[in-house]
């Protein structure tokens, strides 16, 4: 029979009777011992490593096979490197293949404003951070009888037992310990920086992930919960920044699954099409230009919105494909409207993670040049959410685009968090205002007040300004009045297909003049 203990203790003999230590090891590692007995009868040879509750110093890993037994003896050094994140101590990602069926309850953790430190502040005071954050994670690992992972980069997990026989104390409800989680995380404070974060949260069974083992179900659940607590964050409290996984995110996320496959067919390029939504001269209603927005009209999905599929192309790296099809039919459609309307204008939207590929400048160079048109009338929007924190990593890739005289535009101005430190860091041509700052009347008196601060700062940097989500009247007649030249929004207009805008371009008709 073979010699069943993997790990000597200070002190201890090796013991030959594994299977009465099931309640000395740590719940999650019952499951290898199971493992480890099968390989007598498999005839594969199996390599076990677990370990006793308690001080460890050194790991005997056992291969097995039903002739012999081979012990390696590891110190707990040896181990430790093997299993362990250097900088936190932590556990590793590799921990997780040994986990099996252990655990039933993930928080899934990303730290907040962290990359920014890192880049400004540099990677000691980083690093002391994620220290920090590490002992946070650790102390409640040990509470609750648990493990706590460093994930890569500023991403830990907490991994938890359903029940737990013997706990230090009752275990709560795993919101509760993800509160505890973030209260802890935002009272950290190292030479004046601290951090944020989100956390998403899941337990149990998780349906939407049957064709995987448990533990990558429920990374998977929490890691779509944590997306959409990053989604939804707008302060520190805890119901801004913790999100547990539910059935509408289940359902959600096999929606995200289903579009996934089909956005990696190409013959789905053959149902996207380009809208156009006029902007237009407040006072005249001249149309000056547009954005070109992508619609995904599917013949086995029906109408998809861009806000659905176009996070799911970012998360997959399909958003490279999808934005050189938007620019190759944006370019080619301006060509043929700047011999109709010299003057006109025309913007595509670009994902950040556009700015992050090295070959995008090439492409963006090759794809204007190719197309003939006046390119200091082309503009690049990025939103202002999407370049928040990371304005220093697409520098270089916006100088770029300026080289090329492309406009650069801000969209959803003011739905970041530093929004005039990017302005003053890089100067754009545009600024578009979020319709949510756009005051329905005068009374409206903070709005009023945004809105004016900005004008006054367009006027002071240079930069043209859109006032977004004009529906009425009276608010194209307020931003007039606060300086605001151009406006868009259904009152001049709604999304339009090529062939009308190419009509109401010939016949110059003014949409909504005052």
């Amino acid at each position: 029979r073979a010699i069943t203990k993997g790990l000597l203790k200070p002190g201890d003999r090796l013991c030959e009777k594994m299977p009465t230590h099931r309640q000395q090891v740590y719940p999650y590692q019952v499951a290898l011992i199971d493992l480890y007995l099968a390989a007598l009868e498999s005839g594969e040879p199996k390599r076990l490593e677990y370990q006793y509750k308690g001080e460890i110093s050194g790991w005997y890993m056992t291969l097995v096979t039903p002739l012999s037994t081979d012990l390696l003896y590891m110190t707990f050094t040896e181990v430790s490197g093997v299993i362990h994140d250097p900088l936190t101590g932590l556990y590793n990602r590799r921990v997780l293949e040994m986990e099996l069926e252990a655990w039933e309850v993930c928080l899934f953790i990303d730290l907040d404003r962290f990359k920014l430190i890192n880049d400004q502040r540099g990677h000691y005071l980083g690093d002391e951070l994620l220290k920090a954050v590490a002992t946070v994670l650790q102390d409640h690992a040990q509470t609750y009888n648990g493990i706590a992972v460093r994930n890569g980069g500023d991403e830990f997990l907490l991994l938890l037992p359903d029940s737990n026989p013997t706990p230090p104390e009752p275990c709560p409800m795993p919101v509760a310990i993800a509160t505890s989680v973030l209260e802890a995380i935002l009272a950290i404070e190292i030479e004046g920086a601290s951090v944020g974060a989100s956390i998403g949260v899941a337990s149990g069974t998780i349906d939407a992930f049957e064709e995987d083992t448990s533990i990558n179900r429920l990374l998977q659940a929490a890691e779509t919960a944590l997306r959409e607590a990053k989604r939804n964050r707008r302060s520190n409290l805890p119901q801004h920044r913790i999100q547990m996984w539910n059935s509408d995110l289940a359902r959600r996320r096999l929606r995200q699954i289903t579009l996934e496959a089909y956005l990696e067919q190409r013959s789905s390029e053959a149902e996207f099409w380009l809208a156009y939504q006029p902007i237009c001269n407040m006072t005249t209603g001249a149309i000056v230009g547009a954005e070109a927005l992508i619609r995904w009209d599917s013949a086995r999905l029906g109408k998809v919105s861009p806000a659905e599929f176009i996070p799911v192309a970012e998360a997959t790296g399909l958003v490279h494909r999808i934005s050189d099809w938007v620019l190759c039919h944006a370019l080619e459609q301006l060509a043929q409207w700047q011999e109709i309307a010299p003057q006109f204008t025309l913007s595509v939207n670009i994902s950040p993670l556009e700015l992050e590929d090295d070959d995008f400048l090439d492409r963006i160079m090759q794809r204007v040049s190719g197309a003939g048109i006046a390119s200091n009338h082309f503009g690049i929007e990025i939103t202002e959410r999407g370049i928040y924190n990371n304005l220093d990593r697409y520098l270089q890739s916006l100088q770029g685009l300026r080289d090329m005289s492309l406009r650069l535009k801000v969209d959803d101005f003011g739905m970041g968090q530093s929004g005039l430190a990017q302005l003053l860091q890089f100067r754009f041509d545009e600024v578009k205002v979020d319709r949510y700052f756009i005051p329905t009347n005068a009374q409206n008196l903070e709005k009023v007040a945004i809105c004016r601060a900005i004008a006054n700062l367009s006027e002071g940097i240079n930069f043209s300004l859109v006032a977004e989500g004009i529906e009425q009247a009276s608010q194209r007649d307020l931003m007039l009045s606060l300086n605001y030249a151009y406006g868009q929004g259904y009152l001049f207009s709604r999304p339009m297909t090529a062939l009308n805008l190419t009509t109401l371009l010939r016949e110059g008709t003014c949409l909504a003049a005052l």
